[in-house]
């Protein structure tokens, strides 16, 4: 977790954002093509191997450059870049905006971000920019895509299908998940954790 749509990181505004959800009664109506309904299927399993657990990990591309190791992650509130890969990317480090975040894990232990930077995605057929929190550590991922941008792409993800869908101008895109760099994942974790051991 790391900031929420709409509120500041005080406790007064998180209650209020909170009190929002509660007094929701309906949901909104669609309209036009949004009505167009995403659904997966048997086709969509096609070339996967079961049975898996596999996070879903796709490749997509920033700027100019093609960008692996990618988590697909329903439980992040933030959109998270690091900061080797966006040197790597030769993004000037005068980008990055000077905004503190305190990112928070499941087991309660925090970090604060570097600050935060807008980057381009180019998929299916589309670039949208999106705002992504900088963490300067080494991780697992490369970047992680939370729910700020699978709801600006009003994306359906599935991690038994291995794959995110969303609506374009042309209809419903699949972006498929890589299962191989998916599981490589798992080793590059075990070299981590050996290494704090050391």
């Amino acid at each position: 977790m790391g900031g929420l749509a709409g509120c500041n990181d005080l406790i007064r505004s998180i209650r209020d954002y909170t009190r929002k959800a509660e007094t929701k009664k309906s949901w909104p109506s669609r309209t036009g093509s949004e009505s167009t309904t995403i659904t997966f299927d048997d086709s969509d399993l096609e070339g996967l191997d079961f049975p898996h657990n596999d996070p879903l990990v796709v490749e997509l591309l920033f700027r100019e450059s093609e960008v692996t190791r990618i988590l697909i992650d329903i439980g992040s509130s933030v959109n998270v870049i690091f900061g080797n890969v966006l040197a790597q990317m030769e993004v000037s480090e005068s980008d990055i905006r000077l905004e503190c975040h305190s990112l928070t894990g499941f087991d309660g232990y925090h970090l604060m971000s570097v600050g935060t930077i807008d980057q381009p995605i180019f998929v299916g057929g589309m670039a949208r920019y999106s705002q992504f929190v900088v963490i300067d550590k080494p991780t697992i991922y490369i970047v992680i895509l939370g729910t700020p941008w699978l709801h600006k792409m009003r994306a359906v993800p599935s991690t038994y299908h291995q794959c995110v869908k969303f609506l374009t101008p042309k209809g419903v895109f699949p972006l498929h998940g890589n299962q191989q760099r998916a599981r490589t994942c798992f080793l590059i974790e075990h070299k981590i954790r050996a290494a704090k051991k050391l």
